[in-house]
C-alpha cells in the first residue's frame, strides 16, 4: 500500500466512523429499537449490521486474501468510491449480515463497531502489502481485490449513517 492509498483509506475510515457514531448519538435503547415500518430496520438493526460486517470484512482482509495478478483496472474502485454511499440504490444484505438481535443495547453494538474500526485503522497504518495484488470473495460482488474490500469497509458505515438519519427523521427522533 503506497502513501497515497493509505492516506485516502485512513481518511475514509475516520470520516465514516465519525459520521456513523454521530448518526446514532443521543438515542435511548428504546428509541434505537423503534422501526419506521415492519419491513425496515431500526437504528439498532443498522448499528448491529455495521458492527458485524465491519468485523467480518476486517477478518477477510487480514486472513483470507489470496495472491492474484493485479489488473491495473481501477474502475471498480472508482465506482465504489463514487456510489457506495448512494442510498437510492438499495442493496440487500446477505443473510449472515442481517440483524438478529445480537446486541442487547445500542452501546454494546456501537462498542463492537468502535473496536473493529480501531483494528482496521491500525492495520491500514501498518499495511505494507499491495492489496491490489490480492483477492477474496465478497458475498455480493464475487472476487474483489483487497483494496476494493478496504474501500467497502471504509465507506459502508457512511452508507448506514445516512440510513440511520432517514430512520430518525421518519420517527421524529432528529
Amino acid at each position: 500500500m503506497d502513501a497515497t492509498d493509505r492516506e485516502l483509506i485512513l481518511k475514509l475510515l475516520t470520516e465514516s466512523r465519525q459520521a456513523f457514531l454521530a448518526s446514532a448519538a443521543g438515542l435511548t435503547d428504546e428509541q434505537a429499537k423503534l422501526c419506521p415500518a415492519p419491513d425496515q430496520w431500526s437504528v439498532l438493526d443498522c448499528v448491529e449490521h455495521v458492527a458485524i460486517t465491519d468485523h467480518f470484512m476486517f477478518t477477510v482482509i487480514t486472513t483470507q486474501l489470496a495472491p492474484a495478478p493485479p489488473s491495473g483496472d481501477r474502475s471498480r474502485e472508482e465506482f465504489l468510491l463514487r456510489e457506495l454511499t448512494n442510498r437510492t440504490r438499495k442493496i440487500n444484505a446477505p443473510d449472515r449480515a442481517r440483524p438478529t438481535g445480537r446486541f442487547p443495547t445500542l452501546a454494546a453494538a456501537l462498542e463492537q463497531f468502535i473496536q473493529s474500526r480501531a483494528h482496521s485503522i491500525g492495520y491500514v497504518e501498518q499495511c505494507d502489502k499491495d492489496l491490489r495484488a490480492c483477492t477474496a470473495p465478497h458475498p455480493l460482488m464475487g472476487p474483489i481485490t483487497g483494496q476494493e474490500y478496504l474501500i467497502i469497509l471504509a465507506l459502508h458505515p457512511a452508507r448506514h449513517a445516512a440510513q440511520i438519519r432517514e430512520v430518525r427523521n421518519t420517527l421524529g427522533l432528529s
